[in-house]
Protein backbone atom coordinates (compact mmCIF):
# COMPACT_ATOMS: atom_id res chain seq x y z
CA UNK A 1 0.00 0.00 0.00
CA UNK A 2 2.70 2.53 0.92
CA UNK A 3 5.04 1.81 -1.96
CA UNK A 4 2.40 1.85 -4.69
CA UNK A 5 0.72 4.90 -3.10
CA UNK A 6 -2.59 4.31 -4.90
CA UNK A 7 -6.20 5.28 -4.30
CA UNK A 8 -9.46 3.80 -5.61
CA UNK A 9 -9.71 6.56 -8.22
CA UNK A 10 -6.24 5.83 -9.68
CA UNK A 11 -5.38 3.86 -12.82
CA UNK A 12 -2.20 1.75 -12.82
CA UNK A 13 -0.33 0.27 -15.76
CA UNK A 14 2.16 -2.45 -14.92
CA UNK A 15 4.04 -3.46 -18.05
CA UNK A 16 5.39 -6.71 -16.59
CA UNK A 17 4.91 -9.96 -18.41
CA UNK A 18 1.89 -11.83 -17.09
CA UNK A 19 4.10 -14.84 -16.29
CA UNK A 20 6.01 -12.83 -13.65
CA UNK A 21 4.92 -12.73 -10.04
CA UNK A 22 5.44 -8.96 -10.30
CA UNK A 23 2.41 -8.84 -12.56
CA UNK A 24 0.23 -10.82 -10.16
CA UNK A 25 1.26 -9.02 -6.97
CA UNK A 26 1.68 -5.49 -8.31
CA UNK A 27 -0.97 -5.50 -11.01
CA UNK A 28 -3.71 -7.69 -9.69
CA UNK A 29 -3.71 -8.39 -5.95
CA UNK A 30 -2.04 -5.16 -4.80
CA UNK A 31 -4.39 -3.06 -6.88
CA UNK A 32 -7.47 -5.01 -5.86
CA UNK A 33 -6.60 -4.47 -2.19
CA UNK A 34 -6.48 -0.73 -2.88
CA UNK A 35 -9.57 -0.73 -5.11
CA UNK A 36 -7.45 0.68 -7.95
CA UNK A 37 -8.24 0.28 -11.64
CA UNK A 38 -5.90 -2.01 -13.62
CA UNK A 39 -4.90 -0.63 -17.04
CA UNK A 40 -4.12 -3.29 -19.64
CA UNK A 41 -2.75 -2.54 -23.07
CA UNK A 42 -1.97 -5.36 -25.48
CA UNK A 43 1.24 -4.72 -27.39
CA UNK A 44 2.37 -7.41 -29.85
CA UNK A 45 5.98 -6.40 -29.19
CA UNK A 46 7.93 -3.92 -27.12
CA UNK A 47 7.55 -0.44 -28.62
CA UNK A 48 8.92 2.55 -26.64
CA UNK A 49 7.11 5.11 -28.81
CA UNK A 50 3.89 3.13 -28.41
CA UNK A 51 4.32 3.24 -24.63
CA UNK A 52 4.98 6.99 -24.67
CA UNK A 53 1.98 7.62 -26.93
CA UNK A 54 -0.20 5.47 -24.65
CA UNK A 55 0.84 7.59 -21.65
CA UNK A 56 -0.21 10.67 -23.64
CA UNK A 57 -3.57 9.19 -24.64
CA UNK A 58 -4.87 7.43 -21.51
CA UNK A 59 -5.22 8.71 -17.92
CA UNK A 60 -2.66 6.35 -16.36
CA UNK A 61 -1.82 7.66 -12.88
CA UNK A 62 0.81 5.09 -11.88
CA UNK A 63 3.30 3.30 -14.08
CA UNK A 64 5.29 0.20 -13.07
CA UNK A 65 7.97 -1.41 -15.16
CA UNK A 66 11.40 -2.98 -15.23
CA UNK A 67 14.46 -0.72 -15.59
CA UNK A 68 14.94 -1.96 -19.17
CA UNK A 69 11.72 -0.20 -20.18
CA UNK A 70 12.66 3.09 -18.50
CA UNK A 71 16.10 2.82 -20.13
CA UNK A 72 14.48 2.51 -23.57
CA UNK A 73 12.06 5.36 -22.87
CA UNK A 74 14.76 7.87 -21.87
CA UNK A 75 16.44 7.30 -25.26
CA UNK A 76 13.64 9.49 -26.67
CA UNK A 77 13.17 13.20 -26.00
CA UNK A 78 10.54 12.85 -23.27
CA UNK A 79 9.87 16.59 -23.25
CA UNK A 80 8.16 16.14 -26.65
CA UNK A 81 5.47 13.97 -25.05
CA UNK A 82 2.59 15.47 -23.07
CA UNK A 83 1.76 12.67 -20.63
CA UNK A 84 -1.88 12.81 -19.63
CA UNK A 85 -1.79 12.25 -15.88
CA UNK A 86 1.05 10.14 -14.45
CA UNK A 87 2.12 11.09 -10.94
CA UNK A 88 3.78 7.93 -9.63
CA UNK A 89 6.38 5.67 -11.27
CA UNK A 90 7.55 2.33 -9.90
CA UNK A 91 10.38 -0.02 -10.75
CA UNK A 92 11.09 -3.61 -9.80
CA UNK A 93 12.91 -6.64 -11.05
CA UNK A 94 16.44 -5.25 -10.98
CA UNK A 95 18.21 -2.08 -9.76
CA UNK A 96 17.71 1.14 -11.67
CA UNK A 97 20.93 2.98 -12.41
CA UNK A 98 21.34 6.74 -12.00
CA UNK A 99 22.01 7.15 -15.75
CA UNK A 100 18.35 6.28 -16.32
CA UNK A 101 16.80 7.84 -13.22
CA UNK A 102 18.35 11.28 -13.73
CA UNK A 103 17.14 11.92 -17.31
CA UNK A 104 13.71 10.44 -16.53
CA UNK A 105 13.26 12.75 -13.54
CA UNK A 106 14.74 15.76 -15.38
CA UNK A 107 12.53 15.36 -18.46
CA UNK A 108 9.27 14.24 -16.82
CA UNK A 109 9.48 15.72 -13.32
CA UNK A 110 8.65 12.25 -11.95
CA UNK A 111 10.69 10.13 -9.57
CA UNK A 112 10.87 6.37 -10.09
CA UNK A 113 10.37 4.54 -6.79
CA UNK A 114 12.22 1.23 -6.64
CA UNK A 115 10.93 -1.87 -4.93
CA UNK A 116 12.46 -5.24 -4.21
CA UNK A 117 10.55 -8.41 -3.49
CA UNK A 118 10.43 -12.16 -3.84
CA UNK A 119 8.03 -14.57 -5.44
CA UNK A 120 6.79 -16.09 -2.19
CA UNK A 121 6.21 -12.91 -0.18
CA UNK A 122 5.98 -9.93 -2.53
CA UNK A 123 7.57 -6.56 -1.70
CA UNK A 124 10.28 -6.63 0.96
CA UNK A 125 11.96 -3.24 0.73
CA UNK A 126 11.21 -0.09 -1.26
CA UNK A 127 11.79 3.60 -1.77
CA UNK A 128 8.54 5.36 -0.99
CA UNK A 129 7.12 8.86 -1.32
CA UNK A 130 8.25 11.24 1.40
CA UNK A 131 11.52 9.30 1.83
CA UNK A 132 14.82 10.91 0.99
CA UNK A 133 16.15 8.63 -1.73
CA UNK A 134 19.88 7.96 -1.77
CA UNK A 135 21.01 7.00 -5.31
CA UNK A 136 22.14 3.39 -5.39
CA UNK A 137 20.27 2.50 -2.18
CA UNK A 138 16.89 0.97 -1.50
CA UNK A 139 14.65 1.63 1.50
CA UNK A 140 15.96 2.53 4.95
Amino acid sequence: RYWMNLTPSDIMWNMSDTAWVKEAIWSIFGLWFQGTCVFVHAMPQFDPRGILNTLCRYPVIALCSAPTVYCALVQHDLTRYAFKTPRHCLNGGEPLNPEVMAPWTHQTGLTIYEGCGQTKIGIICANMKRMQIKPGSLGK
